[in-house]
């Protein structure tokens, strides 16, 4: 297995990512590295394609890390970072875990056109991946950032199965929709 160190802005991004990403996300992420130093791995291919962290790459590189270390692996071995200047109980330490969950959630806004295509080019089953209840949801951060392109109907419904019922009709009419209960 080789080593190399490289230029963060030699790496290519996925033009086809499935995850668009989010405002919140991306925030989170820049703070994280900023505040808190790189943590965790990416994917790449052998050419330096992004497989996996993208979104991570670009905040690492706005945040003003520079270079990406390349452990070469052929996926049958984990490959494990070991930050050697914090302890998994301090609060550095329980900061980059939270961090790491929390930007995850935040961070995903699936574009399910793209699933969709690719999944059917390269027969992926994609519901294993993405449940269909959760293609579509809706992140108020980014509504609230993202007004002026964004409109909603709120429709009270008399118990849930109507409202699923209801849900299921507008998506059956092509409608991107969401159900909510408060």
């Amino acid at each position: 297995m080789s080593e190399q160190v490289i230029d963060i802005t030699e790496l290519k991004q996925d033009e086809k990512n499935f995850n668009k990403g989010t405002a919140k996300g991306r925030k989170l992420m820049k703070k994280s590295f900023q505040e808190l130093g790189a943590g965790r791995s990416i994917l790449i291919d052998k050419d330096g394609n992004i497989i996996a962290g993208n979104k991570s790459q670009q905040s690492a590189q706005e945040a003003g890390i520079k270079k990406v270390r390349i452990i070469e692996s052929d996926g049958t071995e984990l490959i494990a970072v070991k930050r050697t200047d914090v302890s998994l109980d301090s609060k550095k330490g329980r900061e980059m875990a939270l961090a790491d969950n929390a930007t995850a959630k935040a961070d995903i806004e699936w574009d399910p056109d793209l699933i969709s295509q690719l999944g059917d080019l390269y027969d992926i089953e994609t519901s294993m991946y993405v449940p269909e209840d959760q293609e579509l949801q809706i992140n108020m951060d980014d509504i609230s950032d993202n007004l002026q392109h964004f409109r909603q109907v709120i429709v009270v419904c008399h118990s849930e199965d109507e409202m699923n019922e209801l849900a299921n009709q507008f998506k059956q009419e092509g409608y991107k929709c969401s159900t909510l209960t408060l």
